[in-house]
């Protein structure tokens, strides 16, 4: 079996056809360029062409070959924060670059940047930057144009050959052939229809996009009536003629297929333009409306979009929500008529509103047992909700739909990974909206939260003293509680720490008096933590009933920090055992929520421990595995809030170990890649064994052990599992242990990785 390739290149779910002399042409530039640039009109295939070069060379590059879309992009200043959130690096600083940089320069990698014409110059400016400070990286850039960067190498995609003098089969027409298979199994180029399905390609010049188009037709036309409506020059108005020639062919593509569609297709496909990375049919209910009030309207018409090839469904989606897609080409063709439209305005208006309501539950679903599923959902329309966010701060009188939208937002922001992005869309509606209102109180307090946990202290205390004089003037207090929050992290940040103290607890309890549980949860957090730096007499009491609230409220993240806390209070307190069992699992819950920062404080509360029970060469390891891991997140405030204990940690490891031999654990342990790292810290013992070993079989559980490692495997705790199976407690703990001695295993994280093994090909057909 193969090893996959590192990186995140999508899967192709359509064959790759021709172009073998474009591919060795492409190869062989960008084996002596490190910017190669694939231009050429929309439709000619660049972005097929960048994925299949980026799959064919990816051995080339130890680090991986990593895929950044910018089309659904509309502002140059997020293009760094995009592409360190596709290589897993959180942008929770105010200067990601640096980040970024630090993280490539010493990596052999490759990076695929896909559709970056609309924003050239932010493209350009950060890819000179890259360049010049990773020595080892390469980029393969798609653009209709190039981007004039120093040492850029332009390689203009041509269209598939379509000409052909010898009366073979060409690239174009092998395309359409393959495209026309999956609309019509039983169509094949035959002698009778060969030279009409030669004229359609020379018609439309091998442009790929133009042909898969005209190839759905096949379903219900004749490769004759294809190229009799292809011929129909009133396709090709005055205007289009003064356009390159392949331009020409690809607009008539489109617009014989807009000329085929039914009047609620046409409105569909236009105000479908409006959302941003796809769409479900909920958020197409919401959205687009037709003329006709018929309920199954909507759902016919996206059926015959679909049927017509201008609407694809999304690769995945066969859970309980279907996504949709269209090329960006093809949405950018609806959107020009759509903007044309009266009904443009409200087009947007109501995919604002759609989307505000997704975002607002981050007021009601952030620590509770919903927080996943809201999560999932954002992260699925991160896309749409950008694009509401643009159209609220970009048009006259819309700003304050964006204070709120931001504000609402605040818990994905700052968990997810996308903290200087929330605080941007929350400084630019500031801006914008400067009305002494509800919604500016209340996004002045999550601007602030923001800006301190990136350690833009300054800027902080700013918004936290307008935020008091806002509240003031209209007498709001309902955000009282996460101001006390930020004031009371700046006043530990000042060295104020019992004052922080105080402050934190009150933040707590006004935040519970206000019924802001989310605020009231991290509050508790704060006071937990700094009681613990301070050496507080309450940091132990602190640390459990953070973690007694979490489990009462189904908060799974806040589980995960609390487990945390209260291992680092067994460490202090020189329970070593139960201090690296506790953090274990508060490591394996964490990496439920994918949260690189949270898992690097784990692994160094480990190292601390393995550090006390003289394990010192592990605790380097371990250190320098942290490190690595810091990387991949910027939680400022976090990692300098414990920064002295590591520092005395590291120091007493140095003099265990010597100079040259700390130096080298500690260079092993941040070689080891993120799943390394983790792996390493919860000891597990299934990375023991060869590659060429099976893992434990199936059948060494009961039924109903494997039920319940199936729970286990989905993330749920040992209560959860008692309530879902109606069991106690105490015989949910038993049937965990009873499946981890069975299986070997020492952490519950390998039940998931087993059960995966279990159910793949490979395992089940040795």
């Amino acid at each position: 079996m193969s090893v996959p390739p590192k990186g995140n290149l999508p899967v192709e779910l359509t064959t790759f056809v021709g172009r073998k002399d474009d591919l060795r042409r492409a190869r062989t530039l960008l084996s002596s360029a490190r910017l190669l640039t694939l231009t050429g009109p929309g439709g000619v295939g660049k972005t097929r062409l960048a994925r299949q070069l980026a799959g064919d060379v990816h051995r080339a590059f130890a680090h991986g070959v990593w895929f950044v879309e910018l089309a659904d992009l509309r502002q140059g200043k997020l293009v760094v924060s995009s592409v360190a959130n596709a290589l897993g690096i959180r942008d929770e600083s105010a200067d990601p670059l640096v980040r970024l940089i630090d993280y490539l320069q010493d990596k052999q990698l490759l990076l695929v940047i896909d559709n970056c014409e609309h924003l050239a110059d932010a493209c350009a400016m950060l890819m000179g930057k890259l360049l010049a400070a990773a020595p080892q990286l390469r980029i393969v850039a798609t653009s209709r144009h190039t981007l004039g960067l120093e040492g850029e190498q332009i390689f203009t995609v041509p269209s598939l050959t379509h000409e052909s003098l010898s009366g073979e089969p060409t690239e174009a027409m092998e395309l359409f052939a393959e495209r026309a298979t999956s609309s019509d199994p039983d169509f094949i180029i035959t002698p009778d229809n060969q030279q009409v399905v030669a004229a359609i390609c020379r018609r439309l010049e091998g442009v790929p996009l133009a042909l898969e188009l005209a190839a759905a037709r096949i379903r219900f036309l004749t490769p004759d009536e294809i190229l009799e409506r292809l011929d129909d020059t009133s396709l090709l108005t005055s205007d289009q003629h003064t356009r390159p020639t392949r331009h020409r062919a690809l607009e008539a593509a489109i617009e014989w297929s807009y000329r085929l569609c039914s009047r609620a297709e046409h409105q569909v496909w236009e105000q479908a333009s409006v959302f941003s990375g796809g769409f479900t049919l909920e958020a197409m209910e919401a959205v687009i409306c037709t003329d006709t009030e018929d309920s199954g309207t909507l759902a016919w018409a996206m059926s015959g979009l679909v049927d017509k090839s201008i609407v694809s469904r999304m690769h995945g989606t066969h859970g309980k929500r279907a996504r949709y897609q269209m090329l960006e080409i093809v949405r950018q063709f609806a959107a020009v008529r759509l903007a044309a439209s009266p009904d443009a305005y409200a087009v947007r208006r109501r995919h604002r509103a759609h989307f505000a309501k997704l975002a607002e539950r981050g007021s009601t679903d952030y620590c509770s047992p919903r927080e996943k599923a809201w999560v999932s959902e954002v992260r699925a329309e991160h896309a749409n909700l950008r694009a509401a966010l643009e159209f609220s701060v970009s048009e006259p009188g819309e700003a304050a739909a964006a204070l709120e939208m931001a504000s609402a937002l605040r818990p994905y922001w700052e968990h997810y990974g996308f903290m200087l992005e929330g605080f941007r869309w929350l400084s630019t509606a500031l801006e914008k909206a400067t009305s002494v209102t509800r919604s500016r109180a209340r996004a002045l307090a999550n601007a602030g939260q923001l800006a301190l946990l990136m350690d833009e202290k300054d800027t902080a205390r700013r918004f936290i003293a307008e935020y008091r004089y806002t509240a003031d003037q209209i007498d709001v207090d309902e955000f009282e509680g996460l101001a006390l929050l930020t004031r009371a992290l700046l006043s530990f940040s000042d060295g104020e720490r019992e004052a922080a103290l105080a402050l934190a607890e009150d933040s707590a309890a006004c935040s519970f008096q206000l019924n802001d549980i989310g605020t009231a949860t991290e509050a508790l957090f704060a006071a937990a933590f700094i009681a613990f730096l301070t050496k507080d007499e309450r940091a132990d009491e602190l640390a459990h009933r953070l973690l007694n609230t979490a489990e009462e409220l189904g908060a799974q993240l806040f589980r995960a920090v609390a487990l945390w806390m209260v291992g680092l209070n067994h460490w202090r307190r020189t329970n070593y055992d139960r201090a690296t069992e506790t953090i274990r699992e508060g490591v394996i819950q964490f990496e439920h929520f994918g949260h690189p920062g949270p898992i690097a404080l784990c692994i160094e509360g480990i190292a601390w421990t393995a550090a006390s029970t003289g394990e010192t060469e592990r605790a380097t390891k371990l250190v320098g595995a942290a490190k690595t891991i810091w990387k991949y997140s910027q939680m400022r405030l976090p990692e300098a809030m414990t920064a002295h204990i590591g520092v005395a940690v590291e120091e007493q490891l140095r003099r265990s170990l010597g100079q040259d031999a700390f130096a080298e654990q500690l260079a092993t342990g941040k070689a080891l890649s993120f799943d390394e790292a983790v792996s390493y810290a919860l000891g597990d013992t299934m990375s023991a064994h060869a590659p060429h070993e099976q893992p434990p079989s199936a059948t060494v559980l009961t039924r109903r052990e494997h039920e319940i490692a199936a729970l286990v495997a989905q993330g749920l705790t040992n209560k959860e599992i008692a309530d879902k199976l109606v069991i106690s407690r105490r015989t949910a703990d038993s049937h965990v242990e009873h499946i981890l001695r069975k299986l070997g295993f020492r952490t519950r994280t390998r039940i998931a990785t087993w059960l995966s093994q279990m159910e793949s090909p490979d395992t089940n057909s040795r």
